[in-house]
């Protein structure tokens, strides 16, 4: 038998790796570690806690023959290098939210229309632009000391295998520093006009997602207890990855990804619009785009009640929150903000509606009621008519009860791919075989073993008219949220 590929996602929570062989993945592992929450929208965490994740993985797995090394993972990512590639300060995540002033002093110094048109993105304070300005403001330590800025989980894991200043374009567009039309990052000029110039020497070589950045040296070779020389392909960033994973990886229909945080997408030939909430990314295709709407927390809500209610098990949870009749109450999903299909850092959760013979099971539906309400917030973002079924990968789709609500709430039949939970590391490995040249092109086929769940009805009129509260709860409570964090 050929080896097999070892594929990587550096996930919010957990890094996953498998082997895959023959577009059939041979074994699976994972390893979590921790966020760090600070004051006022600080979410950071440690790249070195990314790479014992990695070498955990690699021990559970114990590859002895590889084709290759495939990576994808979290974006939109601040990761500071020295001129010896060592970490300088904790990861900036994409969900931290502390840079609303620098945004707002970004939004003066170039008009948010021509921002938003050069990016391909409305940019807040999840930026690029904004935590770099921030990092200059407060940290002008950690930017001298700085010789390479890197955009995402994978970048970081690449330069420990292969010594690679790399990001891919899927991961630039989602920073605010990529021209999207043009397939560049900013120039000097722009750079400067946004009093960014100091950056310019950290930049990244960015490159087609999929592209070989290199061979795993030594070093890491020894410490993974993997073959040294294996090549090292750095695949497009999370987005990306799930979206040829999903199946979507040509001109088609959308999906939804259920992970700590969640999207939904598909491929095209243009660039949509990002005043309605869009973020539009580069393919890995030039001149193709992929179309996300991404939300900043999917199941990390109900990772959120797990803890409130001190239970070990999802599956309880959720089956507590399936048994229970639809009802009244609504449940806002923005425990961290929300970035589309509205901006709002200051956006929080909430419930509305609470009642005397409210218990866990009722809070419970509604977190799963409100967390789908979001993706069918999302998918009005896209189009303003759903589509005639929705593709589901991610970590969230191991649970059948949900992914059932999925389809009553929303009124579409849900396709399940098999192992949806690892279609981000399938479309990693796609990427990297269509640079290789032994793949034709992003397209995987869906799989006869892809699982089809049907809606079921009788409670429409119900699910429409408990939309309708949940979009009105937020116009609610918007200027509300804005008094609090004052």
């Amino acid at each position: 038998m050929n080896a097999p590929w070892l594929v990587f996602d550096i996930g919010t929570g957990s890094a996953k790796a498998a082997l895959i062989h023959d577009n059939r993945i041979l074994d699976a592992a994972s390893a979590a570690y921790p966020t760090m929450r600070g004051a006022d929208g600080a979410v950071e965490q440690d790249a070195e806690q990314w790479w014992e994740a990695v070498r955990n993985c690699c021990r559970d797995l114990s590859p002895r023959r590889l084709a290759g090394i495939a990576l994808t993972g979290q974006m939109q990512d601040v990761v500071l290098l020295d001129e010896s590639g060592h970490i300088i300060r904790p990861v900036i995540l994409y969900s931290d939210t502390r840079a609303r002033a620098e945004i707002e002093q970004i939004h003066t110094l170039i008009n948010e229309a021509e921002l938003t048109s050069l990016t391909g993105a409305q940019q807040n304070a999840g930026s690029l632009l904004a935590k770099l300005r921030w990092l200059w403001r407060h940290e002008q330590q950690s930017v001298t000391r700085a010789a390479h800025l890197l955009l995402g989980g994978a970048d970081a894991i690449a330069a420990r295998l292969c010594g690679s200043r790399a990001s891919d374009s899927t991961t630039a567009a989602t920073t605010g520093l990529w021209q999207l039309a043009a397939g560049k990052l900013l120039d000097a000029s722009t750079l400067h006009r946004l009093e960014l110039g100091w950056a310019l020497p950290l930049l990244p070589r960015v490159v087609a997602g999929g592209a070989q950045v290199g061979v795993l040296g030594a070093v890491a070779a020894q410490q993974l207890d993997l073959p040294a020389g294996t090549p090292v392909h750095l695949g497009p960033g999370d987005a990306g990855a799930a979206t040829i994973g999903a199946g979507c990886g040509e001109i088609g229909p959308a999906y939804a990804y259920v992970g700590s945080s969640g999207w939904v997408g598909f491929s095209a030939r243009e660039i949509g619009d990002a005043a309605a909430g869009v973020m539009n990314l580069a393919h890995p295709r030039r001149g193709h785009f992929i179309q996300v709407v991404p939300m900043m927390t999917s199941a990390g809500n109900l990772s959120w009640l797990r803890d409130l209610f001190d239970s070990e098990d999802y599956a309880e949870l959720i089956a507590q929150a399936a048994a229970c009749q639809p009802g009244k109450l609504v449940f806002l999903p923005y425990l961290q903000g929300e970035r589309a299909p509205f901006n709002d850092p200051l956006a929080r959760g909430a419930f509305v509606g609470i009642a005397i013979d409210t218990g866990r099971p009722q809070m419970a539906r509604a977190v799963l009621e409100g967390m789908i309400f979001a993706y069918r917030h999302t998918l009005s973002a896209l189009s303003p008519q759903l589509p005639a079924h929705l593709t589901l990968i991610g970590g969230g789709t191991r649970d059948d009860n949900l992914n059932q609500l999925f389809a009553d709430i929303l009124g579409l039949p849900v396709h399940l791919p098999p192992a949806a939970e690892n279609a981000g590391l399938q479309g990693a490995l796609r990427a990297a075989q269509v640079a290789q040249g032994t793949a034709k092109d992003f397209a995987i086929a869906p799989a006869s073993q892809t699982r089809i769940l049907q809606p079921q009805t009788q409670h429409n009129q119900h699910y429409a008219q408990q939309y309708q509260h949940y979009l009105a709860a937020y116009q609610a409570l918007k200027s509300l949220f804005v008094q609090m964090a004052e």
